[in-house]
């Protein structure tokens, strides 16, 4: 009985699915706090795709999301199309990010470049490493297509949900209230899906230990 015990608790662990959840565009104070609040009591930890814009205007949220254990990816300036952006401007939307970022968050400082629109090149990944940035690459990426408000709240839940894999990034918006809304619904069939959650440093250290 001991023997089945141990073989089902190390086949249900290698059988969890890490995940790490994205919030971008924020902090919003009317959305911040309350995802906080249920992280805390849901004991799950996610990254917030920031912009420095409002990270300055909101410098005690961002305090707070370092504070729960939570990871700030630096997601630009003023979420503009980095690859229409000339030189001056992409330095000031990322290291210029980065600099009033660390300036107000310390020690949680970023240390990831999540870009808008997921656009990347050579000269935004030359521009991240300037910063001392790495950009994200998500391995497998599920996205809830929250930004879009055709798409119902039911239909996001589905979406954040479904195709979910080890390694997955699942990618959400802060300022939605439907993803709020939906977020208790989503976590629950996460963790039914076996997920463990984790921020972007904590699965690129998992993916990289698993290659």
């Amino acid at each position: 009985m001991l023997l089945a015990a141990t073989c089902f608790a190390l086949v249900s662990k290698a059988a969890q699915v890490h995940v790490a959840l994205i919030f971008d565009d924020g902090p919003t104070p009317e959305q911040a706090q309350k995802f906080l609040t249920l992280f805390a009591a849901e004991r799950v930890h996610v990254t917030f795709g920031s912009e420095a814009q409002y990270i300055a205007a909101h410098p005690d949220i961002a305090k707070a999301v370092i504070a729960g254990g939570h990871e700030i990816a630096n997601h630009s300036y003023t979420h503009q199309h980095p690859k229409e952006l000339d030189d001056a401007t992409l330095e000031h939307e990322i290291v210029g990010a980065q600099k009033t970022i660390a300036g107000i968050v310390g020690a949680g400082v970023p240390v990831w470049y999540w870009p808008p629109f997921l656009e990347s090149d050579d000269r935004v990944r030359a521009m991240a490493a300037k910063a001392n940035l790495k950009v994200y690459v998500p391995k497998h990426l599920v996205v809830s297509a929250d930004y879009d408000l055709k798409v119902s709240a039911d239909e996001l839940r589905k979406r954040a949900t479904t195709g979910v894999v080890d390694g997955t990034v699942i990618l959400f918006h802060e300022w939605r209230k439907e993803t709020f809304e939906q977020m208790p619904a989503i976590l629950a069939e996460l963790k039914r899906q076996g997920c463990e959650f984790m921020t972007f440093s904590q699965l690129a250290d998992y993916l990289t230990a698993k290659k």
